[in-house]
């Protein structure tokens, strides 16, 4: 066994550093973490009966290229931990099983494959191989045997970054799960999640003044058409919106929804098996796919330009969006097809007012009949774990869930600390972790630039605070409109500059809108809050004017097909 598939795999990564250790490994896209994975799908299935047996521990350990004594200690911590986790470790060495040649000639391999592949995806062994033994004779290297170079091949034309553009779109497409349309009959087997700009104006808490439109972020169960968790903020669809997303689907409700003054239940949680996604950036950044490797859940993309293809949660977003549309300052009229007048004027409610009418809403939505399933969607939900003894599963630490998912960067931890954004972090439990030859993973939650978190690999994360505790706490959005206002270069780790820096953000400056001088504050305030609806108490007297209780309980509900 010569070669290991994986996503981008890289030839030349097949030698191993034989004197220093290798640690959790740190790229998402690399040929270990994909390795890794598959040892967990494949210990995963064999564990599937309670059981590991010395027969299937011994073809395991041949199926790996490793000793049985590896496989039962792989087998061990995967009990204990369930996920990718528990295999991502490696020992000092070089790894049974991987290719030995050296770096130069799999160089030769890679490079010769792809300079004809980008000519022509036509080319085959019989093209290529001429110009391998060419390369390595004008280079002085014993070229490698035919068969050798068609297994590298086998490997090397897997991948997308290897052929022109459109060939690449194409083995990108081939490779994608795509169903036109699937039934999910497990609660939690399937969670569709996505973003929508809320079709309603919202005013500041304090001034009363329009801030804008909010985004709402949204998963829902395929198999129940419950509604798992929402996250609705001021900001763009990123990465930190869908961790707390993430974080409020798989978490117990009764504390958050009591802290929003609401006495309701909303009894849907747990980690789904996999998530169903558009094809977003924020899907697709490596926080996203590394938070779900590390917590065992499965992603799928559906096809590019085809919402029909997510037509849960696209047909739920509409359905929420139409009971939007009847608070004051909606910006929506169906029966004009347009946009009415003066729609900013109109609005009353602040987030927390509408993050307050969203879950009431998903209250009353979760109890009423539901055409395609014949039931309420709650019932459905109950019905199937009142079958299933164990109940929904969840992270052994939902604090730690919640970082896996937050943006991050690579640094590496120097004797200074680490620099992140200009700023520089350092304490005392970084002593232990200077190596000025590796990038670590580093964590960072835009809300809150007073810390960082660094990725350990058998615990949680460490959190590095500022290496100067004079500097105010501030976001990331407001580092960076500080960067953009300096006339003239200026440390932006200075105290003093900074908090100079944020008073003059708070003044309302010349040739800015009212709109966006309002959002501004009103951005400021939602980035220190914990979560994003827990910013204050709900109440209903804005909604008074337009809307009552008795009016509310008796409008139509158009629920999912």
């Amino acid at each position: 066994m010569e070669t290991v598939g994986g996503r981008n795999a890289n030839p030349s990564s097949h030698r191993i550093n034989r004197t220093s250790p290798t640690y959790l490994t740190d790229d998402v896209d690399s040929e270990s973490w994909q390795n890794a994975l598959n040892r967990a799908a494949d210990l995963k299935s064999a564990l599937a009966t309670n059981e590991l047996t010395s027969a299937s521990a011994e073809a395991l350990a041949h199926r790996w290229g490793t000793s049985v004594r590896t496989v039962w200690r792989y087998a061990r911590a995967f009990r204990q931990e369930g996920s990718v986790r528990a295999v991502l470790q490696r020992r000092r060495g070089p790894v049974p099983g991987v290719g030995k040649l050296d770096s130069a000639t799999e160089t030769i391999i890679a490079d010769s494959a792809r300079t004809w592949w980008k000519a022509t995806e036509n080319a085959t062994i019989a093209e290529i191989y001429p110009s391998i033994i060419r390369e390595c004779t004008g280079r002085g290297l014993a070229h490698p045997s035919r068969a050798t170079v068609a297994r590298r091949l086998s490997v090397l034309r897997k991948e997308p970054a290897n052929f022109s553009p459109r060939v690449a779109a194409k083995l990108r497409d081939r490779s994608r799960l795509v169903k036109a349309s699937y039934t999910v009959e497990r609660a939690l087997a399937v969670v569709q999640v996505d973003h929508t700009i809320a079709d309603v104006f919202i005013v500041d808490p304090s001034s009363r003044q329009c801030i804008g439109r909010p985004t709402l972020t949204i998963a829902v169960d395929v198999g129940t058409r419950c509604i798992c968790g929402i996250c609705l903020s001021l900001e763009a669809p990123s990465s930190l919106q869908l961790a707390l997303c993430l974080e409020n689907a798989i978490s117990p409700k009764p504390g958050w929804v009591n802290s929003l003054g609401l006495d309701l239940e909303w009894p849907v949680y747990g980690l789904p098996d996999a998530l169903h996604t558009d094809n977003g950036r924020e899907f697709h950044s490596a926080a996203f796919r590394r938070g779900c490797d590390l917590n065992g859940i499965d992603t799928i993309y559906r096809p590019p330009a085809t919402p029909r293809f997510g037509g849960h949660i696209e047909r739920l977003i509409g359905t929420l969006m139409r009971r939007v549309r009847l608070l004051p300052g909606n910006t929506y009229s169906d029966f004009l097809k347009a946009r009415p007048e003066r729609a900013e004027q109109r609005a009353t409610l602040t987030l927390s007012e509408l993050g307050g009418f969203l879950v009431e809403d998903i209250h009353r939505y979760h109890r009423r009949n539901h055409r395609a399933l014949g039931r309420a969607p709650l019932t459905a939900w109950e019905h199937h774990w009142g079958k299933e003894a164990a109940g929904p599963r969840l992270p052994k630490d939902l604090t730690r869930f919640r970082l896996d998912f937050l943006p991050l960067q690579r640094r590496v931890v120097g004797r200074e600390g680490i620099e992140l954004f200009g700023l520089k972090y350092s304490c005392e439990a970084l002593a232990r972790e200077v190596d000025l030859g590796r990038k670590r993973i580093v964590r960072y939650d835009p809300r809150n630039l007073s810390q960082v978190y660094l990725e350990q690999p058998n615990s949680a994360p460490v959190a590095i605070p500022l290496r100067d505790r004079g500097i105010p706490p501030l976001s990331l959005w407001e580092l960076k409109a500080i960067k953009r206002s300096q006339s003239s270069p200026q440390r932006v780790d200075d105290p003093e500059v900074l908090r100079k820096s944020l008073e003059q953000l708070g003044e309302e400056g010349s040739g800015t809108s009212l709109l966006k001088r309002n959002r501004r504050t009103a951005r400021r305030d939602a980035w220190r809050a914990v979560e994003m609806l827990t910013d204050a108490s709900v109440t209903n007297t804005s909604l008074q004017a337009t809307l009552t209780s008795k009016d509310v309980e008796s409008l139509p509900w158009e629920v999912l097909e």
